[in-house]
């Protein structure tokens, strides 16, 4: 009979893959990359063909403020196109009157991406593919790395699961959905792991 002590809450999260990483799929050549982050940037690394590549961590507001010259009132208008934010004057429409009047874009530190969760099988910061990334019954199964995929495995194929001593009320199986942990389920999520954990 195997058994298993389940691990801390946070052990395999995005926000802890910070410094182990969390291995993708290469954009220019499909092979596997690493991507870590620190304070200030997130960073890509492609273990088969070098690539590189570098992303500011933090959120920016842009936006033209600006007195309209037709009705005389102050107003901010936010600039979502991402394709004009890198303009230095954008003509935009007065929110008051309608009136067309040329205005400085700024660009403001709003907020710090903290990339804690994992969403449509990218990663957090720069949205690359998974590496360990497969489906079950339509629903996305994935592992951040080979340590959590290692984890996954054992997890899922023990016959006993024991919570880890101590006052935490939470442990890392909090994170599996439930169609990963209904035991009719298993095995078969089991098989899919195994697969990539060969590959």
């Amino acid at each position: 009979m195997s058994r298993i002590v389940d691990e801390p809450y946070f052990t395999h999260s995005a926000y802890s893959a910070f410094t182990t990483g969390i291995q993708v799929k290469c954009p220019k050549c499909h092979g596997t990359g690493v991507v870590t982050a620190d304070d200030d940037n997130a960073y890509f690394r492609c273990l088969s063909c070098g690539h590189q590549e570098t992303r500011d961590r933090t959120i920016y507001r842009y936006d033209v403020h600006n007195q309209c010259k037709n009705c005389g009132r102050y107003y901010r208008v936010d600039i979502e196109d991402e394709t004009k934010q890198h303009f230095f004057v954008l003509h935009v429409a007065c929110p008051y009157c309608g009136a067309t009047t040329p205005g400085a874009v700024y660009k403001t530190a709003e907020a710090f991406s903290c990339g804690s969760e994992i969403r449509g099988g990218q990663d957090p910061w720069l949205g690359l593919e998974l590496w360990f990334l497969t489906s079950f019954q339509g629903k996305p199964v994935w592992a951040l790395n080979r340590e959590h995929l290692a984890y996954l495995i054992a997890y899922l194929s023990a016959d006993l699961r024991e919570k880890p001593s101590g006052s935490q009320k939470k442990t890392q199986a909090d994170h599996l959905p439930t169609f990963m942990k209904t035991a009719k389920n298993r095995e078969r999520i089991v098989k899919l792991l195994k697969k990539l954990q060969e590959g």
